[in-house]
Parts: C-alpha cells; structure tokens; sequence
C-alpha cells in the first residue's frame, strides 16, 4: 500500500471507512476473494451443482434448490446442521442424490439433525431417532425400536394398543 504526498481521502466519506478502505482495496482482498470463490466451486462440485453455477436460482428444480440451501449452510463448515423436511417436495431421483451427500456430511463429521416424515430416509440416514407428536416428546431410540415402539404406532399409525 502506497501513501502518497497528496493525500487521496474522499471528503464525503467517514474517517472509518478511510481506514477500512485500507483493509479492503489491494491483493489481499482480491486473493482472499478468489479463496472463497475456490471453495464455492467446490462445494458445487461436490453437490453436482456446478453445471448450474450461472442459472437463476428461479431456474432450478425444487431438489436443486435444496441442494444450494444445504451447500450454503456447509460453506462456513459447521460442527451440525438442521435440516427441516429437505426432501419435502423434491423429485424422487434426487432424494437418493440428497440422501447420499447427508451420508457424505456425516461421514466428514458433521452432526445432522433431521426433520423428516418419510420412514425409510429415516431408518437409512439417522442412527437415532426422537420421535414427537402434537408437540410432544414420545420416544427416542434407534429406528427399530421406535418403528416398533407401540406409543408411536398409536400416534402415526392410529394403532391402538393390545
């Protein structure tokens, strides 16, 4: 950075942003930039989102929707991450694709916390399972015993008890 002998403030701007143009004119924010936009491109990859990179978001499926919302959450590389119904109204083909990149997230050591109704995708993707209903607490437990856990059956079934 250079200070010259004419000194080139800008009248109309604060002290502040005088000294903050400091921070963010120069190779730095440039080199830092293109880091980030590295790391964009590979979590697109990862996501099988690159091809779309220069669509509008208004152009993509409901699925690929999802899929840029998980992305975004993972960017800043998370300790957990809540997902509320991710597979809720998205094309079977790429709930498999969503169901495998949540392996991935969990593989990588990131905790997942899922809101989900659809019982397979449960059973494939959560080692624990909290069930509620109406609000309420009823169990937790591994998908097999809350599947065969009779409060449960009751509530989502309509089940009655034996």
């Amino acid at each position: 950075m250079t200070v010259f002998e004419h000194l080139m403030l800008y009248g109309r701007k604060q002290s502040g942003e005088g000294v903050l143009a400091g921070l963010i004119s120069g190779s730095r924010v440039r080199r830092e930039e293109q880091e980030l936009r590295e790391r964009a491109l590979s979590m697109a990859r990862v996501l099988k989102l690159d091809h779309v990179l220069d669509n509008l978001v208004t152009d993509l499926s409901g699925g690929q929707k999802k899929l840029l919302e998980i992305g975004r959450a993972l960017i800043s590389e998370p300790d957990m991450i809540l997902l509320d119904e991710p597979m809720a109204g998205v094309n079977p083909a790429l709930v498999e694709q969503i169901a495998e990149h949540l392996k991935v997230i969990r593989a990588r050591g990131v905790t997942v916390l899922l809101i989900e109704h659809e019982m397979a995708l449960i059973e494939q993707l959560c080692d624990e399972v909290v069930v509620m209903a109406a609000g309420k607490f009823l169990t937790r437990g591994s998908f097999k015993d809350v599947a065969s856990n009779k409060t449960v059956q009751e509530a989502y079934l309509g089940m009655k008890r034996s």
